[in-house]
Formats: structure tokens, C-alpha cells, sequence
């Protein structure tokens, strides 16, 4: 059996399955820009992602550089009632041998540094009331690597045990999204109301692998002796395009009231494209060209900012984000001219809505989410600033989809920082820690049938139980260095 491993760092969304990034938000969002100055209301550079009016705010010309440090620790728990077929000593059949059960149930652990920047400058270009700027980032990203199961080292009986009960669905693999922006807005003075755009190029990059079956259960071996647990490699990638827009008002001086709009990468359904690498057993490698169709969720923001005081600075804000939007994964068949992803109830192919060419489908199914957040600032002198806040955000994935690639949970988050101005305040650096607490999560086992066989979704749509305990957290260090002019 062909074991892949990659041990590439780059970053966001997987095919087969999904890699859990420093997720700071519902689902898979990961932006956490300028720490507790990135939000609706704000004017600062990070307003480029967060709601563009916030760039007419500002004043002069000011470049940004950030870069977030993340340390995240995770680990699944699978129990034994969640493999498909477990075959008693004796036996023979397709399944996983009672003998090796703890090749498919157990503790699967993983503990992975991660690195993601922003980069923006904007700038009135002189001109009163305008701002423009542009910038680079990644708003959804991160990269897993599992711990092995050293119990399985070397074992040539079960040998994809190796990689950790959690193979099923991510061994090793990364993911990113990377944004470039460009936006503009204007305040009109009259009204104290700012309005803003922004248009984004959207680069989205898959490279991962997971542990497969030609029929998507979790099954070692077929008799007594033939292997038919396969690897399954996944690089694909896309360029698309994404808008947002927001409104700023300032009713009185002191307080900015900030709502935004970021709409969906490719404005609904968007394809992947690369290459799709099976090896399942003894049977021969394939390769296949494929295209990844899924649909990535809108998000809408509303927060405020109320100079409190001469030396004290309130915030608060909420998101909305239409996870609902992501139901499938589904990957074609590049080859077929008719492919198109069409789905029954049982995850079966829908032939008579024109479902064509399928390879595999994820169903996600995912959930709307929020999130609310409050925190503030106190200038102990004009040039330092000390600032904290707390959040909450919901989890968008329900309990028949989860899996040991994406395990969202409802979340709380701290931080605390502070910023510094140098060269009269011409140089600015932010420093901030944040903790992400994870709720630890328990799904059950599939409900089974009369002869104790998991009722699971048909084929394309078969994968393995992802039942389990979830746990996780992270730890964020962000660094930010502003020069203004």
C-alpha cells in the first residue's frame, strides 16, 4: 500500500476533507487582523477586509505588516462503536478484525505551529474625506499534521495504522485562501457618513491526504489476508473573485457606528481545479484530473466604537455568517462535458436532475453561525495603549458531519495587547496574545440497522463515522508593525 506524506507548509479549503485551522470564528474563518482593532467600526488598515468605509476615517498614508503566530493542540478520541464492520476473531468478511480494533478506534493528538500575515497600505492620497488602499492576507488557512501511531510503526499487517485513527479523514495536508484587495471609500461630511467597497481576488490552494476505501467505509481488510485501506492525494486550485461593502457613521464625534457586507468567493458555486491521486490496496495507482465544486458562506457585520472618556475606548461588534450556503463538497470528473454534482436525499446521484460524473461528495450541511465580541482600550499616555476584549463564537458544523478534519465546536476568546508609538507616533508597534476555548464536543455513533450495519449515506456521498470526542485550543501571538505618512 502506497502511504502518502507531505510536509509542505502553506494554507485553506479541502476536498476530501477539511483541515481545522486557527479558527477563530464559525466554520472555518480565521480572521483575526489587528487583534482587537480589526472590526466593522474601525479605521484601522485592516478595515480593508472588514468594512471599507472605515478607510475614509483614517487620515495620511499608512502601510501595515502583520503577522499572526498560532500554536494549536487537538485531539480525537474515536470509540469502537463507530467503526463499520468489526469482524470477530475467526471471521472473514470486509471490516477491521476485533484483533486490531485500536487500528480504528483510539486517541489520534496533534500539536502544529501555524504562520499567516496581512499586509496593506491606504492612504487618502490627500484628498479630504477619501480613502484608498489595497492589501494581501488570508482570512481562511491552515495546515495539519497528525502524530503517528507508534504502536502500528513498521507493522506490515495493518500498515495505513500508522497514521492515526483520524486518517479517515486528514493525514497530513494544507490549505489556503488568499485574498488581494483593493477598496475605496469616501466620507461625506454633511451626513458623517462613510461609504465603502472593495473588490477581492480570491486564490484558493489544496494540497492534502487521507486514508480511503474504493467504497468509503473504514474497513482494513477484505478475507483474511487482502489490504484494501488506499490513500487518497488531493491538489487542486482556483482564482475567483469576491466584493464587499460597508457604511460608517458618525453621529456624534466619538462614536463610530460600522455595518459591512463580505459576499461569497465566486458569489455562490466555485470550482478547483488539479489532480486526484487513489490507491486502494493492492489494486494500481490512478490518477485523474478532477474539479472541486462547493460554495463558501457571505458574511455580515455590525459593531461600534465610543470614545468613552478622553483615555478609554469601548468596542463592540457581531458577525452573521451563512454557513448554510455550504452544503456539498463534490468533486468531477474533469473529463465528463456533462459532469454536475446532483444529490438524492440518501447522497446517491439525483440522474434525473442531470447528476453526471461524480468521484466522490462530502456532505457538510453546515449551519449559520454568530459570533458577538466587546472589549476596549485605555491610553495610560498618548503614545501607549493597552487594550483587551472577549468573544463568543457558534459552531456551524452539525453532528452527522463532523469529522476529525474540521471540529467545530461553540468557542470563547481572550485577548489582551498593547500598542506603542515611536518617532512621534510616525512608527507603531501592536503586540497582542489571544486564547481560543473550545468546547469539547461528544457525537454519537451512527444509529445501525437490524443486522447491526451503520445507516450511513449511499455511494458517492459514503464516509466513514466521524463519532467521537473533539477537543481543541489555540493560542494566537500577533505582531503588527504600522509606519505612517
Amino acid at each position: 500500500m502506497t502511504t502518502y506524506r507531505r510536509t509542505s507548509i502553506s494554507l485553506f479549503i479541502l476536498c476530501t476533507c477539511f483541515i481545522s485551522a486557527t479558527a477563530a470564528a464559525g466554520g472555518f474563518a480565521t480572521a483575526r487582523f489587528g487583534g482587537e482593532h480589526g472590526h466593522p467600526a474601525t479605521d484601522h488598515p485592516t478595515a480593508l477586509y472588514f468594512n471599507p468605509a472605515g478607510l475614509a476615517l483614517g487620515t495620511g498614508t499608512r502601510m501595515y505588516l502583520e503577522g499572526l503566530f498560532a500554536y494549536r493542540s487537538a485531539s480525537y478520541d474515536r470509540p469502537a462503536g463507530a467503526v463499520d464492520n468489526v469482524l470477530e476473531d475467526g471471521t472473514t468478511g470486509s471490516g477491521t478484525p476485533d484483533s486490531a480494533i485500536n487500528a480504528n478506534a483510539g486517541r489520534a493528538e496533534l500539536g502544529n505551529l501555524l504562520a499567516s500575515p496581512f499586509f496593506g497600505i491606504v492612504s487618502d492620497l490627500g484628498i479630504e474625506n477619501l480613502g484608498v488602499g489595497a492589501g494581501v492576507y488570508v482570512p481562511f488557512g491552515g495546515s495539519a499534521t497528525w502524530d503517528q501511531n507508534l504502536s502500528y510503526v513498521g507493522d506490515e499487517q495493518y500498515p495505513g495504522a500508522v497514521d492515526g485513527v483520524q486518517r479517515w479523514w486528514n493525514i497530513e495536508g494544507t490549505q489556503k485562501s488568499l485574498y488581494g484587495t483593493v477598496a475605496a471609500a469616501y466620507r461625506i461630511p454633511g451626513a458623517n457618513l462613510s461609504i465603502g467597497a472593495g473588490v477581492n481576488l480570491v486564490r484558493t490552494e489544496v494540497e492534502t491526504v487521507r486514508a480511503r476505501t474504493a467504497l468509503g467505509t473504514d474497513d482494513l481488510m477484505a478475507g483474511t489476508d487482502t489490504i484494501i485501506e488506499g490513500r487518497s492525494y488531493l491538489e487542486v486550485s482556483g482564482n475567483t473573485m469576491s466584493v464587499s461593502g460597508g457604511l460608517a457613521w458618525q453621529p456624534v464625534e466619538v462614536l463610530t457606528i460600522g455595518a459591512s457586507y463580505q459576499s461569497q468567493p465566486g458569489f455562490g458555486e466555485h470550482s478547483l481545479e488539479g489532480v486526484l491521486i487513489n490507491k486502494f490496496g493492492t489494486t494500481p495507482e490512478t490518477e485523474n484530473e478532477v474539479v472541486l465544486r462547493q460554495s463558501l458562506p457571505d458574511v455580515f457585520r455590525l459593531g461600534f466604537r465610543w470614545l468613552a472618556a478622553p483615555r478609554v475606548e469601548l468596542r463592540a461588534s457581531g458577525d452573521y455568517t451563512r454557513w448554510s450556503a455550504y452544503d456539498n463538497q463534490c468533486l468531477l470528473d474533469a473529463r465528463d462535458p456533462d459532469a454536475k454534482c446532483a444529490f438524492m436525499a440518501d447522497g446517491s446521484v439525483d440522474t434525473a436532475a442531470g447528476g453526471a460524473g461524480i468521484v466522490l461528495n462530502i456532505p457538510r450541511n453546515y449551519r449559520d453561525t454568530y459570533g458577538v465580541r466587546a472589549g476596549g482600550s485605555y491610553w495610560t499616555r498618548p503614545n501607549l495603549e493597552l487594550f483587551g476584549g472577549a468573544a463568543y463564537d457558534s459552531n456551524a458544523v452539525p453532528d452527522e458531519t463532523i469529522d476529525a478534519a474540521l471540529m467545530d465546536m461553540d468557542k470563547l476568546i481572550g485577548t489582551l495587547g498593547l500598542r506603542y508609538g515611536f518617532m512621534r507616533e510616525a512608527l507603531t508597534l501592536s503586540a497582542a496574545f489571544t486564547q481560543v476555548v473550545y468546547l469539547d464536543r461528544t457525537v454519537d455513533p451512527r444509529d445501525r440497522d437490524a443486522d447491526g450495519n451503520p445507516i450511513a449515506m449511499s455511494s458517492p456521498s459514503r464516509n466513514p463515522d466521524g463519532a467521537g470526542t473533539y477537543k481543541q485550543a489555540v493560542s494566537l501571538l500577533t505582531i503588527g508593525l504600522q509606519y505612517a505618512f
